[in-house]
């Protein structure tokens, strides 16, 4: 019976829901993870994933597995790649560690019951509860942010949006950790140096967008298998505006995207995520369209169509 009705609710591209847990199977599978317990400044981001589910709706695919045609790229990206929206992680409690034990168990089990898994925050802090579910791996985390986010205690908390790669580099399974797109003033210069000291790579924004982002990422070269996290505010906030830190500078779509598909082609991507997306602050919907594009545009460079 045909009727011109659209049921259902947003999902992410269109994807199918997964309306029972115990039939989940996908080739990549999106996890949505409404947290913003852990920010020091603009709160908003745990309404994140709902936000790009409606802008990715705008994107969605014509047809199941027809993927879609990237129009500068001239190629058909993610042709035959079964999807499915598994639901975002049922957040209940303020208590910070039981939020995250709930992170890394729902991400445990998108894990188990998919190829790739690709997670949509949240505040920045989602990123240490996320990657602790890869402990089996030996990992490089690429991170595209504006900040470091580095401390290693601030206002005597080790677990926030300010300090997550800092417990992600204490991780057994991280043996490298590659930052992109640094800039700001820093108030405290311990994060740079403990940073520094441990061994971290670091190409700032400024070099992105005077070299180029092929000549600044010449020297990127993760090793082993790769979690790639991004930031919104890594994009300038006159792009970008909608999200909890914006930090004046910045590089723009056209450059991030390139950096992204460097990365893809240079290593062995095995998930990401994206975070600070505040859709409180963000007109017109603008950052959340942003973001969703990015996350087809990485997706497309890991995972090749099938014919």
């Amino acid at each position: 019976m045909s009727v011109p009705i659209r049921r259902g609710w947003p999902t992410f591209f269109g994807a199918r829901p997964a309306d029972d847990l115990e039939d989940v199977r996908a080739d990549v599978a999106f996890l949505g993870v409404p947290f913003d317990q852990a920010t020091n400044d603009r709160p908003g981001a745990r309404f994140g994933p709902l936000a790009l589910r409606e802008a990715s709706m705008r994107l969605r695919s014509a047809g199941d597995g027809e993927g879609w045609l990237d129009a500068e790229r001239g190629e058909r990206i993610l042709r035959g790649v079964s999807m499915l929206d598994i639901g975002d992680v049922d957040i209940r409690t303020v208590e910070l560690q039981e939020s995250f034990d709930r992170i890394t168990e729902a991400a445990a089990f998108v894990r188990s019951r998919c190829r790739f898994p690709v997670f949509a925050g949240g505040d920045h802090a989602i990123t240490f509860p996320l990657v602790r579910t890869f402990q089996d791996r030996s990992l490089t985390v690429v991170q595209f942010d504006a900040h470091q986010d580095y401390t290693d205690e601030r206002f005597g908390q080790r677990f926030s949006h300010d300090n997550q790669m800092r417990r992600v580099s204490e991780l057994p399974c991280v043996k490298q950790v590659i930052q992109i797109g640094l800039r700001g003033a820093l108030e405290h210069t311990e994060p740079w140096e403990a940073a520094r000291r441990d061994g971290v790579d670091i190409v700032t924004s400024e070099r992105i967008v005077s070299e180029g982002a092929e000549r600044a990422l010449a020297d990127v070269r993760p090793s082993g298998d790769t979690y790639v996290t991004i930031d919104i505010d890594v994009l300038d906030p006159a792009v970008a505006a909608g999200t909890g830190f914006p930090e004046p500078g910045g590089i723009g779509y056209y450059q991030l995207k390139q950096a992204l598909l460097l990365v893809a082609e240079r290593t062995s991507i095995i998930a990401f995520d994206i975070c600070e997306m505040n859709p409180t602050y963000d007109s017109g919907a603008v950052t959340a369209r942003i973001a969703a594009r990015l996350m087809l545009d990485l997706l497309g460079a890991i995972i090749p169509s099938r014919e």
